[in-house]
């Protein structure tokens, strides 16, 4: 017998071969354990108040115990470095602020633990999902459904002027619902689940919303096959979940069904001559995508025709952009290079604008680090280009990308939402938990994977005749 395995780049398609069995720590994690993750990542609310603007969600919690699993792991060709990486030039920033003194060096450290509980659900997504991505998506759709019968229930109750469930919005990491609920019934009326505002919803379920979306319409495919019922979960939590974003009125609803869109008519151009699929576009183009359409207009329209004194929140959004890059630029050399401190911007904003926060989470992070985050910011890009390009160029991983991108940028200023790092981690292991649909299945490699230090096992030999690494020419051979 002999084993012929050619040197092949840094990063190898045999890194995100699909883990079979293993005994490493890593890949004997539990099912229910990423079921529970999943549905709790989604839920903001309640909180436990750590200090005046601060607490911890049941997902930082739960976090914290992936990650403990995760760090007994060997972190060879994972991209767990993810983590790590991000988080430097926050620590680059507190050590600028120390040695320069313009900032709270205490309040730096505060809010890079908050944040780094935060980010670290990245980890934890890029531990559980290779082995239970099935299951992960099963409570993420269970948390969308949630939400979305909360929406529902939230425009009935504001044209009668209730807000349903007060008592659960209890989180000082986000504005306080209590303190603006008269605000929210009388004149917003904006419905948003169980996340402190449309905006942070819409940028938390739309990644997820086209992922269901693509396969459904069959673009994509998970490598674990879903049952019947988890098919027709995930179908719901889609559907639901663009109808509540649409309603919401959030400028980011235009760019998901824009996506939407975009996938209805891939899915036009590789479909058969059938009736079937006759009758399938004859309800998307004709009845579902005008609806969708005709209600977004309508949504927009009477958002921006409303009170000006109350919905202002675009404008305000950029011009929050706009004040905080003249904090960034005042600030001089040092600034510049390292940022303005971890968790510095908003209380500066506050004193010396009428801004109390940049609404943005990825230019947030860019002010607060500097040209060191900056570059940070184009590794983890060039690292998902890269991975992007193993997963076949595919239309649908680019889709969610700019949305996500969207989201953080210009949507929401939430870094303490879980789902937008979930679903950065997630984006991080694509080719490990799906492939494109027009693809034949890759076949699993018989011998253990690379996510284990374990000797090559081979179940049958006599049967046996070649293994393939999936999306490499590396080959077994065995004569």
């Amino acid at each position: 017998m002999t084993a012929v395995l050619p040197p092949s780049p840094s990063l190898r398609a045999m890194d995100f071969a699909v883990p079979v069995r293993t005994r490493s720590l890593q890949l004997r994690g539990n099912a229910a354990l990423a079921g529970v993750f999943g549905f709790v990542a989604f839920m903001p609310y309640p909180g436990i108040a750590v200090g005046q603007r601060t607490a911890l969600q049941a997902g930082n919690l739960l976090t914290l115990v992936i990650v403990a699993m995760a760090l007994t792991a060997s972190w060879k060709r994972k991209p767990y470095f993810l983590l790590p990486l991000l988080m430097a030039p926050a620590c680059v920033s507190i050590v600028k602020t120390a040695m320069v003194g313009d900032g709270d060096v205490a309040l730096c450290f505060k809010s890079f633990t908050v944040i780094s509980l935060s980010v670290a659900a990245m980890l934890a997504t890029q531990f559980l999902l290779p082995r239970h991505a099935l299951a992960l998506m099963t409570g993420i759709a269970t948390a969308a459904i949630l939400h979305t019968v909360v929406g529902i229930w939230q425009i009935y109750a504001f044209a009668h002027g209730q807000f349903p469930l007060l008592f659960l919005y209890v989180n000082p990491s986000f504005l306080s619902i209590q303190d603006n609920v008269e605000t929210i019934v009388r004149y917003i009326q904006r419905p948003f689940g169980l996340f402190p505002e449309p905006s942070a919803m819409s940028s938390s379920l739309a990644p997820w919303v086209l992922f269901w979306m693509a396969e459904l319409l069959g673009l994509v495919r998970l490598r674990q096959r879903p049952a019947r019922w988890q098919r027709a979960m995930f179908t719901v939590a889609a559907i639901g979940s663009l109808s509540v974003i649409i309603l919401s009125r959030s400028g980011h609803a235009m760019i998901t069904l824009a996506m939407v869109a975009l996938f209805a008519a891939v899915w036009l151009v590789r479909c058969r001559a059938t009736l079937r699929s006759f009758l399938a576009i004859l309800g998307v183009f004709g009845v579902a995508l005008p609806l969708l359409a005709w209600v977004l207009v309508q949504s927009i329209s009477a958002r921006m025709g409303g009170t000006t004194e109350v919905d202002q929140s675009w404008q305000d959004r950029g011009n929050s952009l706009r004040v905080g890059l003249a904090v960034f630029l005042a600030g001089g050399p040092a600034t510049f290079l390292f940022g303005i401190g971890i968790g510095l911007l908003a209380p500066l904003m506050r004193r010396t604008t009428d801004y109390i926060t940049c609404w943005s989470v990825l230019l947030t992070y860019l002010y607060q680090t500097g040209m060191v985050g900056f570059l940070v910011l184009l590794a983890i890009g060039r690292y998902l280009l890269n991975v992007w390009r193993h997963a076949g160029h595919g239309v649908v991983f680019i889709c969610i990308l700019v949305v996500w991108l969207m989201g953080i940028t210009v949507t929401t200023s939430y870094e303490h939402l879980l789902p937008l790092w979930v679903a950065l981690g997630w984006l991080s292991v694509w080719p490990r938990i799906c492939h494109p649909a027009g693809r034949k299945r890759n076949r699993l490699p018989a011998w253990r994977s690379a996510w284990s230090n374990d000797r090559p096992s081979l179940r049958n030999r006599n049967e046996i005749e070649s293994v393939v690494v999936p999306g490499s020419l590396q080959e077994l051979r065995i004569t």
